[in-house]
């Protein structure tokens, strides 16, 4: 029996090496409903296990989970063949006519793609007529006001938010997950006029008022329509104790003061304010005013240990693999290669600093372009970041790049670990180094190189001053304001090099590690620390540093357009470097005035 298996294996592996390789897209049969999941399958027959499969772009979809990838075999008329099922689950919002995209896989240097499907989305409302779904009761609520019952206390029982936290305690890099949510068994109609500030945190949203997330709840037994306003990861910056402040809602709720059956609708906008004629009751119907807000959450902050902290520890938590290939083994003398270096794991990804390369002393490196690639739904952040080093060498011959070290700090473990790529080879030919140089329109390489070394080495001693004060910062600091002498004034280049390295990063990055910049800058200029780290207690700061009217308002209007780019993606990436130019002559003007004694 077992030899037949064997054989059977054996001929399998042989006939599905020799077969042509198929990627087909499926989709569930027959429309899907709107803001229920779906899956979508990616098959692919005659499968390797060295395939390099390109996930599509799902961006008219909410990401659920995926890839899941199950592997197998089938037996058909045409003989055996080897497959692999990449399934991903997703979210159409609305009802309409999609096109659900391809996907691509490498596999031997060819590229194999599959056709994109058509997808129906319906309404529940559609689903139920077309007998797709039963018909549900409908949710019970208490919008009958009777004769000389409070309105307002009602409201209190039926009307109500909360904000959850995964933890109110952690260490710097480690994220809080913090839900918003909105429960309502009343016809009301929401206005969200204050979010929360996260003063102390870099932030990474996961589901935000566009995503219309709703669900039904149970809450002391009666069950509630529960909308999902914001929930969002919180990564800390630094130790000490942060607050997260309350998020504000007004909500307008409509009461039936007769018997007259009407369903339950509950509505959240934000920025909408109310008609002159929502504001007055119907016959039959009594129309009342109320706000209300979440609690605040202190959430306490612990320093990384010192013990066991590896010399090149930059801030990383979680857990992560590094490599690195090059782009092209061989390259002549004078022309440019790609170095890419590749983190993979969970953990703090938006924090994540540029790994330190030595290169050989033939070798000039420049600063990497950064990449992300990021699952969102989860906490911490998953995926991978690439950094590609641009490098070039003027000098035939055989070098090796060292190993490069990554060290990260494992919350699970509660200890320090680091990992490491392996040393890598490239060659510098002379052959094509003649050919450069009798083209006398090139632009004399040394002189290119020189120049390009000069910047290289002050974005060098910029990060390494960065790096020692994030150090220092981990340190407890005073309450009371000190004078601020040359030995300890803010380093304004270091402080910025971040914002400065992400500026053509996609996402969110750069807006958040410019707001970290400030708030480090202010905790270091004016000793602002936990709760105080807020725009009132900063602009306190400022009027005692008799900084002027006009730079306390450009200051704060600059950190309200790094929220802006964080909360909205409203900026456009052209505006960055306007940004960072601003940012970086106004703290150096701060920074240069002495405080009062």
């Amino acid at each position: 029996m077992k030899k037949g298996i064997l054989i059977i294996s054996i001929l399998l592996l042989v006939l599905a090496a020799n077969a042509q390789v198929v990627l087909k897209t499926i989709v569930t049969e027959g429309p899907v409903i709107a803001g229920e999941p779906f899956v979508v399958q990616y098959v692919l027959e005659n499968a390797e296990p060295e395939d390099d499969f390109f996930q599509p772009d799902f961006r008219q979809f909410r990401f659920v989970s995926g890839p899941n990838t199950y592997t197998g075999a089938s037996f058909g008329a045409d003989g055996p063949k080897r497959l692999k099922n990449i399934t991903f689950t997703l979210v159409a919002l609305k009802e309409g006519h999609y096109i659900v995209p391809g996907a691509s896989v490498k596999l031997h240097g060819q590229v194999f793609k599959s056709e994109p499907a058509p997808l129906e989305v319906i309404s529940r409302a559609a689903a139920v007529q077309k007998g797709i779904l039963s018909e549900k009761p409908s949710l019970a609520t208490d919008s009958y006001l009777q004769p000389g019952e409070d309105p307002y206390e009602k409201i209190r029982h039926n009307l109500f938010m909360k904000v959850m936290v995964d933890k109110k305690a952690c260490v710097v890099g480690q994220p809080v997950t913090a839900t918003f949510k909105l429960y309502s068994r009343l016809n009301s109609k929401s206005d969200i006029v204050k979010n929360p500030g996260f003063y102390g945190f870099a932030i990474q949203d996961m589901i935000n008022l566009a995503d219309n997330v709703s669900a039904t709840e149970t809450v002391n037994g009666k069950k509630f329509q529960v909308h999902t306003v914001r929930k969002v990861q919180l990564y800390p910056l630094q130790a000490g104790l942060f607050t997260i402040d309350p998020m504000e809602v007004q909500s307008r709720v409509e009461f039936s003061t007769s018997m007259v059956s009407k369903k339950s609708e509950q509505e959240i906008v934000e920025g909408v304010i109310p008609t002159e004629d929502e504001l007055f009751s119907k016959p039959g119907f009594k129309v009342c005013e109320t706000s209300m807000h979440t609690e605040p959450v202190a959430i306490k902050v612990n320093p990384l240990p010192e013990h066991g902290r590896p010399a090149e520890f930059s801030g990383a938590t979680g857990k992560f693999t590094i490599a690195a290939s090059l782009e092209k083994q061989e390259l002549a003398r004078n022309e440019e290669g790609d170095l890419v270096v590749t983190i993979e794991g969970r953990g703090n990804f938006p924090q994540l600093a540029a790994p330190v390369v030595s290169w050989p002393k033939a070798m000039e490196g420049f600063e990497p372009e950064i990449k992300d690639s990021l699952n969102k739904e989860l906490s911490p952040l998953e995926g991978r970041r690439v950094f590609t080093f641009r490098f070039i060498s003027n000098q035939a011959g055989t070098y090796t790049i060292p190993a490069i070290n990554l060290s990260f700090f494992d919350p699970d473990s509660n200890r320090y670990k680091t990992t490491s790529t392996k040393p890598i080879t490239v060659k510098i030919t002379e052959a094509a180094a003649r050919k450069l140089q009798a083209g006398a329109e090139k632009e004399p390489v040394l002189k290119k190189s020189v120049l390009l070394w000069i910047i290289t080495g002050v974005a060098i001693l910029a990060a390494t001053l960065f790096v020692v004060i994030r150090r220092k910062n981990r340190k407890p600091v005073q309450a009371e304001p000190v004078k601020i002498t040359p030995a300890n004034k803010p380093q304004v280049t270091g402080l910025l090099q971040p914002a400065s390295v992400l500026q053509e990063a996609e996402g969110h990055s750069f807006y958040a590690a410019l707001r970290t910049a400030i708030w480090q800058f202010s905790s270091q200029k004016f000793k602002l620390s936990g709760s105080s780290m807020n725009k009132r207690s900063l602009q306190e700061a400022l009027q005692q540093a008799n900084i002027t009217d006009a730079d306390q308002q450009e200051l704060l209007r600059i950190l309200d357009a790094c929220e802006e780019g964080l909360f909205t993606g409203a900026l456009e990436t052209g505006n960055r470097k306007e940004l960072l130019e601003e940012t970086r002559h106004l703290l150096q003007k701060i920074a240069d005035t002495p405080l009062p004694e």
